[in-house]
């Protein structure tokens, strides 16, 4: 190969690194991980699992959580698609870690038969551990090398419904608010995600929501969970997407609402090209301080 090919190549190739950008594009090739445990509450032994680009030179790198999904009483950190998720994070330049955090107890559902007040156990229990997960890796944050600015958390629906319980209501759900009061996310990415009650958010922190609008599980707006009756003794109204979202936009907060006509909840399925957007948002708001909101409609 001559002087001169060889130079083109290395132009063409360079211009290729120039256009990938970090937090967006997947601009390292090889990524690893390790699990830790961070906690141990009763008989539960907690663990997550810490995914890191590997020759990144970068002192504080932003922090990606996943809070997977599974109603509940099922569902795990290191399931394959989550580990592929994790991955594909991570490569674009995040240090991601993926948590377990406690279900109910075998035999026990999330549905229109538990009462209430177990509903409401199992949800701060949740947000308990999403806490003491965050409080860990911050307490080693120099280990792990991470901006504890800039924690970005994505929650899958039961996931999500811990997110953005602690996020937005955390006194609903945390006793102990002075232990975790120094823990702020800077954005929170919603699939089919719901809190308890979207009138007292105070806080507005940027979002990023996914919601079917046939989804009987998590309400879109306000509704019940799992669409029960009344006089079930598991009824628990609860706010859903489009709720939050409305207050949030009376915050002036930034936000990204995709709305799906024809989608439910266990079929839900989101577009490649929806869930890059998230990233590009999160680069644009998190990290160069920009304003956005927009509501789409699939």
């Amino acid at each position: 190969m001559n002087h001169k090919v060889a130079t083109l190549l290395l132009l063409f190739f360079s211009s290729i690194a120039l256009s990938q950008t970090r937090y967006v594009d997947p601009v390292f090739d090889s990524i690893s991980n390790k699990t830790y445990t961070y906690s141990i509450k009763g008989r539960d032994t907690l663990k997550l699992d810490i995914y890191e680009p590997e020759m990144d030179s970068l002192i504080k790198r932003p922090l990606f959580v996943i809070l997977h999904g599974g109603g509940f009483n099922s569902g795990t950190r290191n399931v394959n698609s989550l580990i592929n998720l994790a991955e594909n994070v991570a490569k674009k330049g995040y240090v991601v870690t993926s948590i377990d955090y406690r279900l109910l107890k075998k035999g026990e559902y999330f549905s229109c038969n538990l009462p209430v007040n177990r509903k409401l156990k199992v949800y701060s229990n949740a947000a308990d551990d999403f806490l003491s997960a965050l409080e860990y890796i911050i307490k080693y944050k120099n280990n792990f090398r991470i901006d504890e600015s800039k924690i970005v958390v994505l929650g899958i629906s039961a996931g999500a419904e811990t997110a953005l319980n602690v996020i937005y209501n955390r006194a609903l759900v945390i006793k102990n608010l002075d232990r975790y009061a120094d823990i702020k996310p800077a954005a929170v990415i919603s699939i089919s995600g719901a809190l308890l009650n979207a009138d007292i958010i105070n806080n507005a922190v940027p979002g990023i929501f996914y919601h079917g609008e046939l989804d009987r599980i998590v309400p879109y707006g306000k509704g019940s969970h799992h669409t029960c009756d009344l006089k079930s003794k598991g009824f628990l109204m609860i706010d859903g997407s489009q709720s939050i979202v409305e207050k949030l936009e009376n915050l002036n907060a930034s936000f990204m609402f995709y709305s799906y006509r024809k989608q439910g909840h266990n079929e839900f399925d989101i577009p490649n090209d929806d869930i890059k957007e998230a990233f590009v948002f999160v680069k644009d708001i998190v990290f160069e301080k920009k304003f956005y909101q927009a509501k789409i409609k699939q």
